[in-house]
């Protein structure tokens, strides 16, 4: 044995380089994937680019549920009450301003009235169309991203889009109620001075009948096309987004409609306690079917129902 204490390695045999891949110069340089953990979180968002502070940018994997939807948008309205029900009595209180001056307006008489109340009324179609689209965009963002706030208002607000299929879906709403309901009116009795109290009583129930009877259509058919503005509004053009809308719809028909009658309920539930009920209802139904829309288009839903 050697005794040199500042050479102790020299009695161990030096290793020579072989032929083994680990001794090639290139050994250590891994393959690269292409990114795949990157391009695969934004699957299917159609043009939406998430923010860097999003919880969760991977899509919903998951079985859409209205019932986790409407949980989750009760705690996220009552969690972030400053943005969500204090913004719900900031649009009553302006709703309510349109109303008091239509009113104001209405009983006067003449040309300047008539313009007066023409005004008043084009002025809040306008406000309610401008809040509805940032609406939109504001719950898709409480989705991404639990510290949304005020100042995410009307921020990257998609505009012609979504409004584009709001006017195709109410003219088509428009023509259908005019064709029944008008075609009813214009083939029941004379409700005239001639008509007796039987037959005008008769002629408004059937009118009623037929109005109930489109409502009751109407609402098993609004899972077909409620989707299609929020894809509009998470980044699809307007064909696509009507595809998509009726796809998605068709897919998870069952939850969308239970969706429709829960929410239903709590509006109706608002309005019996009125102004206090209204600015939590509204915000909550906007939020859940924001929630569902995620979860039936696959996309980020962000944070655990």
């Amino acid at each position: 044995m050697n005794d040199n204490k500042s050479g102790g390695n020299d009695d161990f045999p030096r290793y020579e380089p072989t032929n083994h891949p680990e001794d090639q110069p290139s050994y250590g340089n891994l393959p690269s994937y292409g990114g795949s953990h990157e391009s695969s979180g934004n699957q299917g968002y159609a043009g939406y680019q998430a923010q860097d502070n999003t919880v969760n940018n991977g899509g919903f994997t998951g079985k859409p549920s209205a019932i986790d939807s409407i949980s989750w948008a009760f705690r996220t309205v009552f969690k972030n009450w400053k943005l969500w029900i204090l913004g719900s009595l900031l649009v009553g209180v302006i709703a309510i301003a349109f109303s008091i001056l239509g009113a104001a307006v209405a009983p006067s008489e003449g040309a300047e009235a008539f313009g007066g109340g023409a005004i008043v009324q084009i002025v809040s179609y306008v406000f309610v169309a401008v809040i509805s689209l940032m609406a939109l965009r504001l719950a898709l963002f409480q989705i991404d991203d639990p510290r949304t706030g005020w100042n995410y208002v009307g921020k990257n607000v998609r505009w012609w889009q979504p409004l584009a299929i709001m006017i195709i879906i109410g003219i088509i709403t428009w023509l259908v109620m005019f064709i029944f309901v008008g075609g009813s009116f214009f083939l029941s009795p004379d409700m005239g001075t001639g008509a007796t109290e039987e037959e005008a009583l008769e002629s408004m129930a059937g009118l009623f009948g037929v109005v109930a009877l489109l409502t009751l259509i109407g609402l098993f058919i609004q899972p077909l096309y409620m989707l299609m503005q929020w894809f509009a509004a998470d980044g699809d053009g307007v064909g696509q987004a009507i595809k998509n809308g009726f796809k998605a719809g068709k897919g998870n028909y069952g939850q969308l409609l239970l969706l429709t009658v829960l929410n239903m309920l709590i509006i109706i539930g608002g309005f019996i306690v009125f102004l206090v009920g209204l600015i939590v209802a509204v915000p909550v139904t906007l939020l859940s079917t924001a929630y569902l829309f995620r979860q039936c288009a696959g996309r980020a839903a962000g944070q655990p129902a």
